[in-house]
């Protein structure tokens, strides 16, 4: 007699894996109750994993959107000195602007200039930071100047005989209790070794853009600054911004070749140090290891949550074999071989995944689409945003749900209901025909 795939007596029949499939898929619906609650269990927690993994995708998008597009830009060109002590003397002449400018159209530059002040207003005074910009290429860079709360952002001063016009911080406002229209005097030590002051117009007041910058911030034109602080020219910072942001590391290796070439060319004082160039991830490392550890983040969670919902399909399939043992023991008795008892109890369990796995990623993927339509709006807890690493982002967060984020996460929640139905299984090839049979 041929020895049977199953090592069931010798029928044919039996043989067939199919037919482990089929009475596995029966075997699940005897007690179609608690089926159910452990499928709702899983799909529960696939439905939480999928929200969560749209949610961080969102946020972290948003987060580097904000810090690129906000006010870094993708890259940034500095002197050694000024990254290490912000020194004052330590500029970029223009012709590296005009280098970079040259490149091609994939990319636009501005340049800006820093220092460190007094302003007052009435009887109030404090400690702010300048910033310069050029109001021209500005706005092809970053969209700083769009985030306005009160006034307008316009740093074109009217005439000769206009003070310059500043917009400043929100939180910088509120202290100083200045708005829109209100005089402010700024005063420094300019870079002739002069005390450098001068009575500016403050034009408009910027929503929170950063954390510095709100309570600390005022902002100029170039000409304003050269005039309030002594600096004929140079610039302390290149901002970059490119039109396809996965050209960055291309575009960083051109761009110091660019700068070496200049160097050789037009050799810089040794007091300020070579030129360097940083991409946005090394302006801002906190966010950077934000970005690195997101799949290990969503990972550790998915394990948590599922891991939790594959209790019940442990207790579901110790229930089953429990019930079923006197069953398992005449299938035995009869000749069907424990690894393919085994099989079954696994199929068992696998068909309770795959069930959950359709119902939890249609009703996340359904989820995520009815709430990524707006995002999740916190701004009525939030209502100026909220900020971390440096930065002040939008209180309405999207969600971004990622393919490969669905397809780990029904792998995982697969792999750990099979693990859970591991135990019950072994158990199941444990029994022992005569005993059970009783």
């Amino acid at each position: 007699m041929p020895r049977n795939v199953l090592g069931i007596g010798s029928s044919p029949r039996l043989a067939r894996p199919a037919l482990l499939v089929f009475v596995a898929w029966r075997n699940l619906w005897r007690n179609p109750v608690r089926s159910l609650l452990t499928v709702s269990a899983l799909a529960g927690a696939l439905v939480m994993v999928i929200l969560y993994a749209a949610l961080l995708e969102g946020m972290l998008t948003q987060m580097v959107s904000s810090a690129t597009e906000r006010t870094t830009g993708h890259l940034q060109v500095h002197r050694q000195a000024f990254i290490d002590d912000r020194d004052l003397y330590a500029t970029l002449p223009g012709s590296h602007l005009e280098a970079i400018e040259a490149l091609d159209e994939g990319m636009a530059v501005t340049p800006r200039l820093y220092a460190a002040g007094l302003a007052s207003a009435d009887q109030t005074s404090t400690g702010v930071m300048i910033q310069a910009i050029d109001p021209d290429r500005e706005p092809r860079v970053t969209d700083m100047l769009s985030h306005v709360r009160e006034g307008r952002a316009r740093l074109q001063r009217e005439g000769p005989g206009h003070a310059h016009p500043v917009v400043i911080g929100s939180q910088l406002a509120r202290n100083m209790r200045i708005a829109p229209g209100s005089e402010l005097v700024l005063v420094t030590q300019a870079a002739d070794g002069s005390v450098g002051n001068a009575i500016f117009r403050v034009t408009g007041v910027l929503k929170p853009i950063a954390p510095d910058f709100d309570r600390m911030g005022v902002l100029l034109s170039i000409d304003a600054y050269r005039e309030l602080m002594s600096l004929e020219d140079g610039f302390h910072e290149l901002a970059v911004h490119l039109d396809d942001p996965d050209d960055i590391a291309t575009t960083q290796v051109r761009l110091d070749q660019v700068l070496a070439d200049l160097a050789s060319a037009q050799p810089l004082d040794e007091l300020g140090g070579p030129a360097v160039v940083r991409n946005w991830r090394e302006l801002n490392p906190t966010l950077a290891d934000m970005l690195a550890l997101s799949e290990t983040l969503l990972l550790v969670i998915g394990l948590i949550v599922i891991s939790l919902a594959a209790m019940g399909v442990l207790n579901t399939m110790l229930m089953a074999v429990h019930e079923r043992s006197h069953e398992f023991g005449i299938l035995l008795a009869i000749g069907m071989k424990r690894r393919w008892l085994l099989t079954m109890v696994m199929f068992e369990s696998l068909f309770l995944g795959l069930v959950a796995a359709v119902l939890g990623v249609t009703a996340g993927m359904l989820l995520v689409a009815y709430l990524g339509e707006d995002g999740i709006d916190f701004s009525a807890a939030l209502p100026e945003g909220y900020d971390w690493a440096g930065m002040v982002f939008e209180p309405v967060i999207p969600l971004a749900l990622e393919a490969g984020h669905v397809i780990e996460a029904v792998l995982l929640m697969l792999g750990i209901t099979l693990f859970a139905a591991a135990i019950p299984s072994w158990h199941s090839t444990r029994l022992k025909p005569a005993e059970v049979m009783r």
